[in-house]
């Protein structure tokens, strides 16, 4: 089944004519193609609540110009202070969701490495072709958003999205029976046929066994333990 977790990119650029805002639509256009959700923001906003986005995202690209560092040493600290400060909060959230920063190869430089660290890559602007990086950043969210599953959990939509019939116990029937009836239809949709396909006994062998503890069962168990 494929979950909702769309790739976050913060790029004050990314509504901008800019050679910066077309290189940053470009990558997320790449990474549409590939049939993964994008949603572009051009700020941080309030640091906390956006940082609880976690959640919902399947990676962060973060976006930081050559130009954020000229200046006094005052305002050539501040990106790298914002920048410290939301991924302190999404690592105190999240330790394992991709965050990769993209930006010029002479940025890198800015960058100290108590913020290096904690990121999953530099991404360097213009150094490869959108699709490529694209390609990249969906691997490293498809790992992670994978990691997140525990065993019994992936195992059941597995079962559930297979297009497998029930007939190990009278009833456990997928939910059709309730498209009998108009208010057996209500039911229907108001839960979801998710939740009806799910509805199985013990009996289902690829979800293994309560009572001898095989399979995703017993994986589980030992998740758990």
């Amino acid at each position: 089944m494929k979950f909702r977790f769309p790739i976050v990119i913060i790029d004050e650029d990314f509504r901008s004519e800019n050679t910066s805002g077309l290189s940053i639509r470009a990558l997320a256009k790449a990474i549409e193609s590939e049939g993964m959700e994008v949603l572009g923001v051009t700020s941080y906003g309030d640091l906390s609540s956006f940082a609880q986005q976690q959640s919902r995202a399947g990676a962060f690209i973060l976006s930081i110009d050559d130009e954020e560092f000229s200046g006094s040493p005052e305002e050539a600290a501040r990106p790298v202070e914002q920048l410290r400060a939301f991924v302190q909060e999404i690592r105190f959230r999240n330790a394992d969701i991709p965050i990769f920063l993209y930006g010029e190869t002479r940025t890198s430089r800015h960058i100290p490495n108590d913020v290096l660290r904690e990121l999953h890559g530099f991404i360097h602007m213009f150094e490869d072709t959108p699709e490529f990086v694209a390609r990249l950043i969906i691997r490293e969210s498809k790992q992670y958003l994978d990691s997140l599953p525990p065993p019994f959990f992936r195992a059941l939509t597995h079962y559930a999205q297979d297009g497998s019939y029930s007939w190990h116990c009278p009833g456990h029937s997928g939910g059709v029976a309730f498209l009998k009836s108009p208010i057996g239809r209500m039911f229907h949709q108001f839960f979801g046929e998710n939740l009806l396909r799910a509805d199985v006994c013990n009996a289902v062998e690829e979800l293994g066994q309560l009572l001898d503890h095989t399979g995703p069962v017993a994986e589980s168990e030992r998740n758990a333990a």
